[in-house]
């Protein structure tokens, strides 16, 4: 079984889970390209390890096994799996709307964490 990370994490961004992971499955990473206009951190399914090594290290509790999504955050799953199969155009297409009204909601109410701003965010080329 894997971990996800879910609906939390956007706007967040916190890389502290990334630094604890022993195989490096969370990304993106601060120095990775897209880390600065993605919405969130994803874990890759097929390379965690299960360790839950990241968990406490997430400001936001973010992160859960799988199994132990709560039902609300339930897509995050595949989600976070799509992250990795998925090129970006095509994630984009299918969550990026998504994630950018959970982000825009996150701006408005000043919930927003400095690392997880996404540069160059415009809520209108989204629909909103």
């Amino acid at each position: 079984m894997a971990y996800t990370i879910a609906e939390p994490c956007i706007g967040t961004k916190d890389t502290a889970c990334v630094n604890v992971c022993p195989v490096d499955c969370i990304h993106l990473r601060k120095d990775e390209d897209n880390f600065q206009t993605t919405f969130a951190l994803y874990i890759d399914p097929d390379t965690c390890i299960d360790c839950g090594a990241c968990v406490p290290e997430c400001p936001v509790s973010a992160i859960f096994p799988n199994d132990d999504v709560p039902e609300q955050w339930s897509e995050y799953i595949q989600k976070n799996a799509d992250w990795y199969v998925m090129s970006r155009e095509d994630f984009d297409a299918k969550w990026a709307a998504q994630e950018a009204a959970v982000y825009k909601a996150r701006m408005e109410s000043g919930e927003l964490k400095e690392e997880g701003t996404v540069a160059g965010f415009d809520p209108a080329q989204y629909g909103l």
